[in-house]
């Protein structure tokens, strides 16, 4: 797919207009928000589209070149998807202490390991594994066996920040479900 946009094969994809804010723009290097990546093709593990729609957040019916741009990143669903759970993270932060929060100071809040109310040491971040783990079936498609997330980021997002107890009975009901789909599978 080819799309054309004015200017020269190392100009810099940036974020549409209608956007006040692009979470690619933050995680895509230069090198990979270059026009000239467009031209080239998808890799084999790469950020699906509608991983990569969850992650913008933004319900843009025209065509965003950051988008294709962001497919063609050495990226997988797994840590696309976290980025834009991160996003979320940075948001109900910046409502919270009423600014602006950078990107990498809510990537080390995110990473630090504190007691979230289990009593243990952990991170946000072991949290979306935990989670993440837990929303993954392989399913077929064309013949093919794949991994595929039946969650949002919204929902591992609201997951993760829930109450201990609440977590607890999360992860414990998300393991049910896990096993209900191996035995519907295995039949």
């Amino acid at each position: 797919m080819r799309i054309k946009i004015d200017g020269l094969p190392d100009d810099l994809i940036r974020r549409c207009d209608g956007c006040e804010y692009c979470i690619f723009e933050d995680i895509l290097s230069e090198e990979q928000r270059k026009i000239k990546v467009l031209d080239t093709n998808i890799p084999k593990n790469h950020v699906h589209r509608v991983v990569i729609e969850q992650v913008c957040g933004r319900e843009y019916d025209d065509v965003c070149p950051m988008k294709y741009a962001a497919m063609r990143a050495v990226v997988d669903d797994r840590t696309a998807m976290q980025l834009g759970v991160i996003q979320t993270y940075i948001w109900d932060m910046g409502k919270r202490y009423k600014k602006k929060i950078k990107y990498k100071n809510a990537i080390k809040k995110w990473t630090k390991e504190q007691d979230l109310g289990r009593k243990n040491k952990e991170s946000r971040a072991e949290r979306y594994d935990e989670v993440w783990e837990r929303g993954v079936r392989n399913i077929v498609v064309s013949d093919k066996q794949v991994e595929h997330q039946l969650l949002t980021a919204d929902l591992i997002y609201e997951i993760i920040m829930t109450n201990p107890n609440d977590y607890e009975k999360w992860l414990k009901m998300l393991d049910k479900l896990k096993l209900e789909h191996e035995e519907r599978d295995a039949k």
